[in-house]
């Protein structure tokens, strides 16, 4: 199946990334900016990870960025190669496409309207969307969850060949994907049985955030991202993104989305329609931003104590390799706390270790969707740092 972010394979790339052998930034947390950290990350220490990501510079691969936040060994923000293949230096300001980490900006909408008591996570999806298979048992906390059961849209063959031949796809509204999961009706799971990655689950967050407050879905996301305090976070209307920003490619080996054999080097994807991944990966961001969220999202920043609490009730992805575990809208890495992403041209990876207060945020600008080529470079350094926190089943 075709996803914009496939956690299995994550853990499996993880294990395979782990035996892979700057600019000061200042630690943040929940509440804002803490105390700058004793000393920046240790020069030797700074050298290996520029040592792993030159070498993740491949496969399509031009540019990336890194950001680490800790409070002990200091940090470190660091751009390496190059934002197009025009060769344009990658800096550490550049805004990239964070993918399916815009999951957990949705979820934290939702949330905070269960906050406010304008919805309740038991209720049934057909309250807000109707005709969507199973939708009378359907529960928010499903979708949420990712225990809904939903058909994923990606991964019906035509809606894939026709993103694939154009990014663009003009006139594509999330009611498309929504015909897709109804057409899909045989193939839509029980309710609460397993936990299954779908994009679809976050597409009808979405249309379930519309139709609660009557705004648009980016308008609810905008609120998250300015109540968080994200500068360079935003929810884009066009096909571009903010200046400066990073070509995305497709990675070389994509199955998914071969390159034109005509073309000279890989396939530039940096326009793409927003409307397609909607509320399950629309966001733009930079890695400063995503290093100051990630601890704001392990933490529980802007949600009740409880229903942080609950946000962090995890079940299993996977049963083998690195333990990967679903919370509501937040993934559970080993024992690190966050997310990742991968859309046509991008891949990250944005997460916490509450351990340790530590933040670890990679960029890279190539990707097919299904591949998460940040994966390997963000496991290499965590593996390098943080030895023993990628716990496995």
């Amino acid at each position: 199946m075709r996803r914009w972010m496939r956690p299995a394979a994550l853990a499996l790339a993880l294990l395979a990334g782990a035996a892979t052998t700057g600019v000061t930034a200042t630690p943040v947390s929940a509440a804002g900016p803490a105390s700058p950290p004793a000393a920046a990350l240790d020069p030797d220490l700074a050298a290996r990870v520029d040592d792993l990501a030159q070498a993740a510079l491949t496969g399509g691969v031009t540019g990336a960025v890194v950001g680490i936040s800790d409070p002990v060994r200091g940090s470190y923000l660091q751009a390496y190669g190059t934002a197009d293949a025009a060769g344009t230096p990658m800096t550490p300001d550049i805004h990239y496409r964070i993918a399916s980490v815009s999951k957990t900006l949705t979820a934290q909408a939702v949330l905070q309207l269960a906050d406010q008591g304008r919805l309740s996570l038991d209720d049934r999806l057909d309250e807000y969307v109707p005709d969507v298979p199973r939708g009378d048992e359907i529960t928010v906390r499903d979708l949420l969850g990712m225990r809904g059961g939903v058909y994923d849209f990606v991964a019906d063959e035509g809606f894939l060949a026709r993103y694939a031949a154009d990014p663009l796809l003009p006139g594509w509204s999330p009611y498309d994907a929504l015909e897709i999961i109804r057409a899909h009706a045989d193939e839509a799971g029980p309710p609460d049985q397993a936990t299954v990655y779908s994009n679809s689950e976050y597409v009808l967050l979405g249309l379930v955030l519309e139709r609660v407050t009557g705004r648009s879905a980016r308008q609810c996301t905008t609120s998250v991202i300015e109540d968080l305090g994200l500068p360079e976070t935003s929810y884009p209307t066009t096909a571009a993104l903010p200046e400066p920003f990073a070509h995305g490619y497709v990675n070389t080996d994509s199955e998914l989305a071969p390159a034109d054999p005509a073309a000279d080097g890989p396939r530039d994807v940096t326009l793409s329609n927003p409307d397609v991944p909607f509320t399950a990966g629309a966001v733009v961001s930079t890695v400063p931003d995503m290093v100051r969220y990630a601890e704001q999202l392990a933490t529980g920043a802007g949600l009740a104590p409880e229903t942080a609490r609950l946000r962090q009730e995890w079940t299993p992805l996977t049963s083998t390799g690195t333990r990967v575990q679903y919370g509501l809208g937040v993934l559970r890495l080993g024992d690190w706390v966050g997310h990742n992403g991968s859309v046509f041209g991008y891949s990250d990876m944005v997460f916490h270790l509450p351990a340790q207060e530590a933040s670890v945020v990679v960029m890279v600008n190539a990707a097919d969707g299904e591949a998460v080529p940040a994966t390997d470079l963000w496991g290499g350094i965590v593996t390098l740092l943080y030895p023993g926190s990628l716990p496995t089943w």
